[in-house]
């Protein structure tokens, strides 16, 4: 059963160029970091996807999106920064937007685990690069885009970074430094996390050593609007 924490977000805004995010429909995925959409007023354009994974469950034939731009100059001149799944379930489909997320979560102690302090972000331990160090320790991020039947599921394609990043964040715990794993889903009709061992076993594997470990594994799940994150909630990581 989730944990009901609810946290306000402000200040977080799934666009960055607009003052209101354009709305199209999703008509096809040529390659992994490319979409065409189709714009209300009928025209064909690219948008930029900045995931990675596949969005399986997400991304369907005229699916409703939410765009920011355009960029001038770029050759794709807009972003995908949600996608409707279903008829309610905003998803938010820019990794990076969890990164945008956190220090407000952390600052309202949604995650009380972790300590009090100041988050430096993208720094850089061994041969890996962690999304934040907090005192003497880090947190890992990880995106959830996918679902099934109310849990959401980690990874949507094999992702060896994220399995190294567990071995090390294990390494890290045995010597007592404070670590974590915070997988942030970006949709709201979830009540827990998941790894997903059907499409990548090894990450699962490392995920369950780093727990073993000492790492911390915790989740939560933003309700996302067409304007961005309204809040948080804690759900819990089924190992």
């Amino acid at each position: 059963m989730a944990v009901e924490l609810h946290t306000k977000l402000t200040g977080l805004p799934l666009v960055q160029l607009r003052s209101q995010p354009l709305h199209a429909r999703f008509l096809e995925r040529p390659n992994r970091f490319v979409a065409h959409v189709r714009l209300r007023n009928g025209q064909t354009v690219k948008a930029h996807l900045p995931n990675p994974g596949r969005l399986t469950g997400t991304l369907s034939d005229g699916c409703a999106v939410l765009l920011d731009g355009p960029h001038p100059g770029r050759q794709c001149p807009f972003t995908m920064v949600a996608a409707r799944e279903g008829k309610n379930t905003w998803v938010g489909t820019v990794t990076t937007y969890a990164n945008r997320v956190f220090p407000v979560l952390h600052a309202a102690r949604l995650f009380p685990e972790l300590p009090r302090g100041t988050l430096r972000p993208e720094v850089v331990h061994g041969a890996s690069r962690f999304d934040f160090a907090l005192s003497d320790g880090y947190v890992e991020l990880k995106s959830v885009t996918l679902a099934r039947d109310g849990t959401a599921l980690f990874p949507d394609a094999v992702t060896e970074r994220g399995a190294r990043h567990c071995d090390e964040l294990g390494a890290l715990a045995r010597k007592g430094a404070q670590v974590a794993v915070v997988f942030v889903a970006q949709r709201a009709d979830v009540d827990a996390v998941a790894p997903e061992d059907e499409i990548d076993p090894e990450f699962g594997k490392a995920l369950r050593r780093a727990a073993r470990r000492g790492v911390k594994v915790m989740a939560c799940a933003l309700e996302l609007g067409v304007h961005g994150a309204i809040h948080a909630r804690r759900i819990p990581v089924l190992m």
